[in-house]
């Protein structure tokens, strides 16, 4: 397929010509603070937006004002599409703009806006309802004689017609949400018998994260590159295209890494895809900044439409790295009324960026959520590292949003040097508290399709359990058990000496407290479900012998001499090696910045054992914490190995726990509705604990 010709606008509304003093951010987390930052470029005012959990964000404190919405979940809150109106109004703002996810795409917030005076800062109504609904969407580009994934995207929504029409397009397909993006709830059916359960559950994640219900149904394609392309549009009709993103590196059907230009695509195809998305935005006379997304087959390298993004994109970073366009400061300019004044010739790529999204979650299990206080958020400054973010230390990740807590973006002349600089700041960052994502990463850049350039989709799960193994074996190494124990030992001593002797602490040092100061003394540790045990005795205040062993060894003792271990920062000599961890403390835990195995928790055990009855025993306990959305028996009920007991859900993903074994449900815990915290006892079987 060749080029295809540029489309003319018709019916461009009225230019606006307004010059904003005031922007009301209908928003969170790290999108909201990207707004915030671009308002003040340009000298407007903002007011943000924020619900319960939200009250004491990062966003509120950068914000020029911000007002609540109450509410905890993103329904009772920046869902709310009247709560969203109402507020705005009240703030006295120009114009909102709406960011990426929650009511960005939906075309009700556009026409509310324009009807309470306040412009919205997108596309028009008109425009968010062609291709904002993906259904909508596929059948304008159908139309448009396009490449289109095949589907089903009818309006009616029964079970049975699903059914019918994935039996007649073929196994495997894919089911999503017709208003939202993102990959939220996705579900891939291989088999007829698996449809009914995941078509429930695609419906009950497109209710939650977007307010709307409606699915639409694709081929699904297990060998694939997601290619997209940012445009740019004003209200004088012009349209151009900022070049292409490559996208594949996804888990769950949501992007983490993501990268411009793209390695392995040439430059006629790219060509091609920039003036296909051109079309189709000049089709619904489009305005602002969007994204259309294309799925590239990558055996016969044949690309289809895949949907059109109504709104500025997470990944928008690296597009402007490498085009050197501010995209946000554009959306603001454009919705003032102001045209484009750069053509589609004077528009080059520069050099090549790459972005991580940081996400907190247990990757090792199956992507689940995660949740938790921020102990430590540092990074070292790096010529050429972007990291947008909206968190800061002592604040709480919640369960309730995206799991993206920030965007890591490097720019190189070239992808090799902007991959090294990624592996580089990745192993600096330190995000201490709720499990994340980063070893992930840090394993992604170094593995070698990865750094070929010719990956596809299936990246994660064709390497996830390779990667799974390495680190299991790195963090089995005995120098970094011994590193890490000895980092949290010192961190310990130096704590609880610190409260204790005033008189050693001016003097930078660790007094030896024990009445027998030459006797080797004992600390133990739990890391997963290994408990090492610590031996040492001290030299003098700050040199100590010690071992990793349950006995002393006279001939196995080495020498540690402190050297530091305040402020977050643990630095010795091992043998004469100089050592440095950042951790931090919660309590009894210990987490641990590890360069390449990312925050490694160390628990402090107790001297003395607890005389406490142990817990009742048993698997089936919250993976991670969330809310019950369903629970699927009762007490009585005999259920067989998986069989779903109950649904929770967390940072809008739905996630199953599974019966372990065959066996007599004798009592239920929980009920829908009910918050759970990680290990929250679910369900009790007969002859458990």
């Amino acid at each position: 397929m060749g080029p295809l010709a540029y489309l003319e606008c018709k019916e461009i509304k009225m230019k606006r010509m307004k010059e904003f003093k005031k922007v009301c951010i209908a928003n969170r987390g790290e999108i909201a603070c990207r707004i915030i930052r671009a308002c003040k470029s340009q000298g407007i005012k903002t007011v943000v937006l924020y619900s319960d959990p939200d009250a004491n964000s990062l966003a509120v404190k950068l914000a020029d004002e911000a007002i609540s919405l109450g509410g905890t979940t993103a329904l009772e809150s920046y869902l709310d599409l009247a709560k969203v109106i109402d507020a705005a109004k009240k703030s006295g703002a120009d114009a909102l703009h709406p960011g990426y996810g929650l009511l960005s795409e939906k075309a009700q917030l556009a026409t509310a806006c324009e009807s309470a005076g306040i412009i919205f800062i997108g596309p028009s109504a008109l425009s968010m309802e062609k291709m904002g609904m993906k259904n909508v969407a596929r059948e304008i580009v159908s139309k448009l004689n396009l490449p289109i994934v095949p589907g089903y995207n009818g309006e009616k929504q029964s079970l049975d017609i699903f059914k019918s029409e994935a039996k007649k397009m073929g196994f495997p397909v894919l089911l999503k949400a017709a208003a939202g993006g993102g990959g939220k709830g996705m579900q891939i059916i291989e088999r007829e018998d698996q449809f009914e359960n995941a078509w429930a559950s695609a419906q009950r994640n497109a209710k939650s994260a977007f307010g709307d219900q409606t699915l639409l149904m694709e081929k699904y394609f297990p060998h694939i590159k997601h290619i997209e392309i940012q445009i740019l549009g004003d209200q004088q009709g012009k349209i151009v295209h900022l070049f292409e993103r490559e996208c594949s590196v996804q888990r769950r059907h949501q992007k983490i890494i993501e990268e411009t230009p793209a390695p392995s695509l040439s430059a006629k195809l790219k060509n091609e895809m920039g003036q296909t998305a051109i079309a189709i935005a000049g089709a619904v006379n489009y305005i602002g900044a969007g994204t259309i997304e294309f799925i590239l087959d990558t055996a016969t390298q044949h690309y289809y439409f895949l949907e059109m993004n109504t709104r500025i994109q997470v990944e928008h970073a690296i597009t402007e790295e490498v085009v050197g366009i501010d995209l946000v400061a554009w959306q603001l300019k454009i919705a003032q009324g102001m045209p484009i004044d750069f053509n589609q010739e004077s528009v080059t790529q520069k050099g090549h960026a790459l972005e991580c999204r940081l996400c907190v979650e247990d990757w090792q299990n199956n992507f689940l959520p995660a949740s938790g206080k921020i102990l430590r958020w540092r990074w070292q400054e790096l010529k050429g590292l972007r990291i947008d973010h909206g968190i800061e230390e002592n604040g709480m990740v919640g369960i309730y949003y995206d799991s993206m807590l920030a965007k890591i973006v490097t720019y190189g002349h070239d992808r090799n040097e902007s991959i090294k600089k990624m592996q580089y700041a990745l192993a600096n960052l330190e995000l201490l508290g709720p499990s994340n994502n980063r070893p992930l990463l840090i394993s992604i850049l170094n593995n070698d399709t990865f750094k070929s350039g010719n990956y596809d989709t299936g990246f994660i799960s064709q390497n996830i359990d390779k990667i799974k193994v390495r680190w299991q074996e790195e963090m089995a190494q005995e120098q970094v058990k011994e590193e890490i124990v000895v980092a949290a030992w010192l961190s310990t001593l130096w704590q609880s000496q610190n409260k204790k002797n005033t008189v050693w602490t001016k003097m930078g040092l660790i007094p030896a407290w024990r009445n027998n100061f030459y006797c080797h003394q004992k600390k133990d540790f739990q890391l997963g479900t290994e408990t090492l045990t610590l031996l040492y005795e001290a030299i003098s205040t700050s040199e100590f012998y010690f071992q990793i062993a349950t006995d002393w060894k006279e001939e196995k003792k080495k020498k540690v001499q402190m050297i530091k271990a305040n402020d977050g920062v643990v630095i010795f000599l091992l043998e004469g090696k100089r050592v440095k961890y950042s951790l931090a403390q919660e309590e009894d835990k210990i987490f641990i910045h590890h360069e390449n195995l990312g925050a490694i928790l160390l628990t402090e055990l107790p001297r003395f054992k607890s005389s406490e009855k142990a817990k009742s025993k048993s698997n089936h306990v919250a993976p991670m914490p969330g809310k019950i959305i369903k629970v699927l028996v009762r007490a009585g009920d005999q259920v067989k190995t998986d069989d779903e007991l109950v649904i929770i859900e967390s940072m809008k993903m739905e996630n199953s726990v599974r019966a372990i074994r065959t066996g007599l449900v004798t009592e239920v815990f929980v009920a829908h509705g009910q918050l759970v915290e990680k290990n929250d006892r679910l369900i009790k079987f007969e002859k458990e604990e």
